[in-house]
């Protein structure tokens, strides 16, 4: 049986328990609670990538005009008044999910030195924590995750959190070059154990997180420029979760779109992408008998795509946005050309098809930055936009510099979206309000997270 199945199976199990309440878990004597290292960073890794493609996406890409929301939940966010109890189940696909078994490995690492399975979890667990507090701001961290010992975690402040991302990151760096006699291999779902990629991948992640900071930092670009110089060479190096296609490992977002219209693809990102594109028919399907109506494409869309953590096209974007911001406009347009090019290159290296070189290289070709510094940001984030279809940075990417521009949705004036304009966060669960004595008080989707102010 292929291994990755016989880890599937194991996936459904550990799942299982952790949808439990952690107090019970740590009571009940029927659930396991000593859970092998080889056994939790496939769940964890699984989880991680079934949390992006669940709920969480779906919200995400409609706060960034990427999807229309047309019904039920989807409806509610289209009209940026998302039910907060709603709000929560993607709270907790990342909490109760990837996130308390990656504090897991990484105690267990510790207790039985291994350096390797400490490094991964660390290097997941600050993605992990960098997608929640740059949905929803301040959040709980450094008392979460402690079960039953702690079942009212304080809230981190979004710069404590992001200096504890560095420190993940910098920590996992240092362990990866230890030796290991305990690392992960096949049960490692994302790199088979190649622990040269995942420190390309934490590299690249710290350069993710230091360009988010710009508005607050002003060395923040020659500081992610300093990081991708250790970063991923090539798509290959992708820190992705490659779904089987199966029943019991399928694209959520596939899944999704086949079970419901709850939601289709946003004109705006269609106007931003361009149906001359030579990608368009593999990001954007056409519904048959619809009036025009589209849906997510086969390369994000298949029951097999693939849901990136990170990507070296991303990568590329950030050091093209880097360049420029340190006025090296002429590297800038090398890394941008880089970076397009690498989003044809997984899509065709997924979908095993070849789009014709020349319009490639026309597409591409067109893609100058001879413009001011602005126009310049504009056409970089406009095509980061696409290339990153569904993924949270789109979002992430328009709070910080309001590119690509867009026009809010209409009916979007509520008390949770005070001023109708495009929501700068997420509202807070409406678990953490009932159930946290700690919790800092309901906020509005128009309050600012710390880099964005």
């Amino acid at each position: 049986m292929n291994k990755k199945i016989i880890s599937l199976f194991l996936i459904a199990s550990l799942t299982a328990m952790n949808s439990c309440k952690l107090e019970e878990i740590n009571e009940n004597p029927n659930v396991p609670t000593d859970v092998t290292m080889n056994l939790l960073l496939p769940a964890a890794q699984s989880d991680f990538a079934n949390a992006l493609g669940g709920r969480f996406f779906r919200y995400t890409s409609i706060a960034a005009q990427q999807l229309k929301g047309a019904d039920n939940q989807e409806l509610l966010m289209e009209n940026y008044n998302p039910d907060e109890l709603f709000v929560g189940y993607p709270w907790e696909d990342f909490y109760s999910g990837p996130m308390i078994n990656l504090k897991l490995i990484i105690e267990k690492a510790e207790q039985e030195n291994s350096p390797a399975y400490s490094a991964v979890a660390k290097i997941m667990l600050a993605n992990c924590i960098g997608v929640v507090t740059d949905t929803w701001g301040d959040v709980p961290f450094s008392e979460a995750l402690l079960g039953g010992n702690n079942l009212y975690p304080a809230y981190d402040s979004q710069e404590e959190i992001y200096a504890s991302i560095q420190t993940l990151l910098d920590e996992a760096i240092a362990s990866l070059s230890e030796p290991s006699p305990i690392a992960p291999a096949s049960d490692d779902l994302i790199y088979g154990g190649d622990l040269n990629k995942w420190k390309r991948a934490a590299y690249a992640l710290k350069a993710r997180y230091l360009i988010h900071t710009t508005k607050r930092d002003n060395g923040a670009a020659l500081l992610a420029l300093d990081a991708l110089s250790n970063a991923m060479n090539s798509y290959d190096d992708d820190c992705s979760y490659k779904y089987l296609g199966t029943a019991i490992d399928a694209n959520p977002i596939n899944n999704f779109f086949s079970a419901s219209a709850y939601a289709i693809v946003d004109a705006q990102f269609i106007g931003t992408m361009g149906v001359a594109d030579p990608r368009f028919e593999y990001f954007v399907d056409i519904i048959p008998f619809t009036g025009g109506q589209s849906k997510v494409g086969a390369f994000i869309g298949s029951v097999n795509s693939p849901i990136d953590f990170i990507s070296f096209s991303e990568q590329k974007f950030i050091e093209a946005e880097a360049l420029l911001r340190t006025d090296n406009t002429v590297d800038a347009q090398i890394a941008f050309h880089a970076a397009v090019q690498s989003s044809f290159d997984e899509l065709e290296n997924f979908l095993t098809i070849d789009i014709d070189d020349q319009d490639v290289s026309e597409f591409i070709g067109d893609l100058q930055l001879d413009g001011s510094f602005e126009e310049n940001m504009e056409k970089i984030i406009e095509q980061k936009y696409v290339a990153l279809f569904t993924q949270l940075e789109c979002w992430t990417d328009y709070r910080r510099t309001n590119y690509p521009q867009l026009i809010a949705n209409e009916n979007g004036t509520n008390e949770s979206n005070p001023n109708g304009a495009i929501p700068r966060r997420l509202i807070y669960p409406q678990s953490e309000r009932l159930l946290n004595t700690n919790f800092p008080g309901s906020v509005s989707m128009q309050q600012r997270i710390w880099w964005d102010e």
